[in-house]
């Protein structure tokens, strides 16, 4: 379960100056020449991903000619020292480094554990860490003909390694489309891991074999099709098993004609509807198997989240490295308000900020709008 979060003060508003701490997270990370520039306006690195993460907290900007077009107002000084012309930022993307706000996405990762404790205890001290797998697209233009899905569209897939307890990225590639969830993870897998999969990642028998025997653990939903062989009786389940709809708990061979992996599988009705959970974990009781998979959710309502309350509809650079760069900018973003706000910020949170940083309203009625939202 979530930790109760700390009363919300004025004297915390520190916090929510986000382009500030970011700045300080990045400078380290930039290379001893990092006064290089995209020629025209002098554009560095530092100012060139602030606009980014600028543009990432304030939805009132949706295009990348006017982001430039702002940077000749006074208070953007705050934001980058000079305008900057539309030919110099889409030019600055073929320059800088995309991996240099990977690594700020790891030290804000890094940061954020044991900021939320998400979990039921139980779960908490039978598994050191639980990871959820998964991909999502984010849509592309056609002219961004390196980012193919299928025949007809373009898009851009995010596959994510998601920590369940601390609600936070752990791991992630950036890729076309039409590039493998499943060859992505296996890029990613640690020897020590324990993960959540979906179905799509049990096509591979031999592969989950192979985990099985190298000591990684996983919890997957199997396909209703899946030949299966019975392999032990069937385990007898408590009664908290029965209360969390668990219907069977046995050994099984999956595959066909032997040779696949032998591993547990939990049946469970849940919502009108039948799981089939396989995992390589025997210890855990059948209802905490279940528990774990339900977990799995966690990382969808991630991925909604920073479609929703960030703007990251609207691709303000094409190419590869510019892509990298939004997509880390939306993780920095997400990451920097989790930190301040010790969870993911509500919708009405989100909008107060977004007044806020537009100067709508003031440091006090931010903090009194937080606190508000605080007692409901």
């Amino acid at each position: 379960m979530l930790e109760k979060v700390p009363p919300f003060t004025q004297q915390k508003l520190h916090h929510w100056k986000l382009l500030e701490r970011f700045r300080e997270i990045l400078r380290p990370h930039l290379p001893r020449d990092a006064e290089a520039a995209a020629p025209q306006n002098q554009l560095t690195q530092e100012a060139y991903f602030s606009l980014f993460l600028f543009r990432m907290l304030n939805p009132v900007i949706t295009s990348m000619r006017g982001l430039c077009a702002a940077t000749s107002f006074v208070k953007m000084k705050g934001v980058v020292p000079q305008p900057v012309a539309p030919s110099s930022f889409s030019e600055a993307q073929h320059l800088f480094c995309p991996e240099i706000l990977s690594r700020v996405v790891r030290d804000l990762a890094a940061q954020a554990r044991g900021q939320t404790q998400f979990g039921d205890p139980q779960v908490q001290a039978a598994v050191k860490a639980l990871t959820i797998v998964d991909g999502s697209l984010l849509r592309a233009v056609n002219r961004m003909a390196w980012t193919p899905q299928d025949s007809r569209r373009c898009a851009v897939r995010l596959h994510l390694h998601f920590s369940v307890f601390d609600l936070a990225p752990v791991d992630w590639s950036i890729t076309p489309g039409k590039v493998s969830e499943v060859r992505e993870w296996k890029k990613m897998i640690q020897p020590d891991g324990f993960y959540v999969i979906d179905r799509l990642y049990c096509q591979d028998l031999l592969y989950l074999k192979k985990l099985q025997k190298d000591g990684v653990n996983f919890v997957v939903r199997l396909r209703d099709n899946l030949i299966r062989t019975v392999r032990e009786p069937a385990r007898s389940l408590t009664p908290e098993d029965v209360k969390a709809g668990v219907l069977c708990d046995q050994m099984e061979e999956l595959g066909r004609g032997g040779g696949g992996p032998l591993l547990r599988v939990v049946h469970i009705q849940a919502g009108g509807r039948k799981f089939l959970l396989a995992t390589t974990r025997t210890d855990l009781p059948a209802h905490m198997i279940g528990l774990i998979y339900r977990y799995r959710w966690q990382i969808e309502l991630f991925f909604k989240w920073i479609k929703t309350m960030l703007p990251c509809r609207h691709w303000l650079a094409e190419s590869p490295a510019g892509v990298s760069i939004q997509i880390y900018s939306i993780l920095i973003a997400a990451l920097l308000l989790m930190l301040a706000r010790g969870r993911r910020p509500t919708k009405r949170e989100m909008e107060a900020l977004q007044f806020y940083w537009t100067g709508f309203i003031s440091e006090e009625e931010l903090a009194a709008a937080l606190s508000a939202q605080k007692r409901k």
